[in-house]
C-alpha cells in the first residue's frame, strides 16, 4: 500500500515511506491507464509539502495533459478510491484537506497537507 508523509500537528510532519507494490500499479493502471499512474506519483511526491499546490491546472503542467484531461484522472483515482479532496473550515478558515493513497482515503487519514484555497 502505498504511505506518505503526514503533517499533522499531533505527529510533527513525521515522514514514512513512499512505495507503490505491484498489486497497487496495477489497480492504478486498470482504473486510470499510465497517465494516473504518473498523477498518483506526482500526488504522492507532493503530498509532503506544506501548502502544496495540487489543483488539475497545476498538476496538468508538471504531467504535461490539459487541465480537463487530469480532472478526469482524478475522478477515476477518486471514484477508485485512492484519491480525495474535502474542503472544510478550520478554526475560521477554509481550508481543502487532501487525501492520498488507499490506506488514507479509507481511514480518513489526511496524508497530504492542508492547503488554503
Amino acid at each position: 500500500m502505498i504511505t506518505a508523509a503526514n503533517k499533522s500537528p499531533k505527529r510533527k510532519g513525521a515522514m514514512q515511506t513512499i512505495y507503490f507494490n505491484p498489486e497497487d500499479t496495477t489497480e492504478i493502471l486498470s482504473v486510470a491507464g499510465d497517465a494516473g499512474l504518473v498523477l498518483m506519483i506526482h500526488y504522492i511526491g507532493i503530498a509532503h509539502q506544506t501548502n502544496p499546490i495540487m489543483e488539475d491546472a497545476h498538476l496538468a503542467k508538471m504531467v504535461h495533459k490539459t487541465p480537463s484531461a487530469v480532472e478526469k484522472l482524478r475522478l477515476k483515482l477518486t471514484k477508485a478510491g485512492w484519491f480525495k479532496r474535502i474542503k472544510t473550515r478550520i478554526s475560521g478558515k477554509s481550508l481543502i484537506v487532501y487525501l492520498v493513497g488507499k490506506e488514507a482515503v479509507q481511514n480518513h487519514h489526511s496524508v497530504a497537507v492542508l492547503h488554503k484555497p
